[in-house]
């Protein structure tokens, strides 16, 4: 389980963060909406230690990782979690298979046998087998990010974080990441933590859904439940009401 536990965050004297309160639960799919600029991805960079907040602490399967070094983060954190990123960020002068190799490489212990074995089986996962020796510039929005979760999924994490996965693609492709993502968390007990400003998708895959405003989670409910709530700013926001 990731706790976290009354986090702030400012940039200078833009506050970001104030005070959120969150658990992501094991084996679920916890969908975190808000307006851009609220501050989503600050708390996902958080999570991960690419970012320092300012107070509080978050808890990633009990270790507090309140004050930890670089080298704590890689020793006891970062092979638990991967982040998703919203414009995939693979190298375009790396083939998908290469990008997904280099980051295996950052697992000493794995030998070119067992890399090349990921590589095979997550690119099988996310339907991608023919694309191994394709440039990343030479996929479509759908295929790239696709291949992004493969590269992330090679790393066998417990926690897979997602930055706006469906970000600039059509309905169809939408589904298609969605789809994706439900499967991982059923197929392989992934769990997920997704920013995201597709209602409609969140609704189909997510367990829980949270409402970051201000600087603090406003509201979480259960996805099946979300057009139930009393809450008047979450209503409008994913009833996409201007206010």
């Amino acid at each position: 389980m990731i706790k976290i536990n009354n986090i702030y965050k400012s940039f200078g004297n833009f506050k970001v963060l104030q005070g959120v309160n969150l658990n992501v639960e094991e084996n679920k799919i916890l969908s975190v909406v808000g307006k851009s600029g609220t501050g989503k991805s600050v708390l996902l960079k958080s999570i991960l230690g690419l970012i320092t907040y300012d107070k509080g602490n978050i808890e990633i399967d009990g270790i507090n990782t309140n004050g930890f070094s670089e080298a704590e983060f890689n020793k006891y954190i970062r092979h638990k979690m991967t982040l998703v990123f919203q414009n995939g960020a693979l190298w375009d002068s790396m083939t998908v298979g290469a990008n997904i190799d280099l980051a295996l490489q950052i697992q000493k212990h794995l030998d070119v046998t067992e890399r090349e074995k990921r590589i095979k089986e997550s690119l099988e996962a996310v339907g991608l087998i023919n694309i191994r020796n394709v440039y990343p510039n030479e996929l479509s929005g759908g295929m790239l990010k696709r291949a992004a979760i493969a590269r992330a999924i090679a790393m066998k994490p417990k926690y897979l974080l997602y930055d706006e996965p469906t970000t600039g693609l059509d309905p169809i492709l939408s589904n298609i990441i969605n789809n994706l993502i439900k499967k991982l968390n059923v197929e392989m007990g992934i769990t997920s933590l997704i920013i995201s400003h597709d209602i409609k998708g969140v609704e189909s895959i997510s367990d829980d859904v949270a409402m970051l405003y201000e600087g603090k989670i406003i509201l979480t409910c259960k996805a099946k439940e979300m057009w139930e709530q009393n809450n008047q700013i979450f209503n409008n926001f994913i009833r996409g009401k201007i206010t």
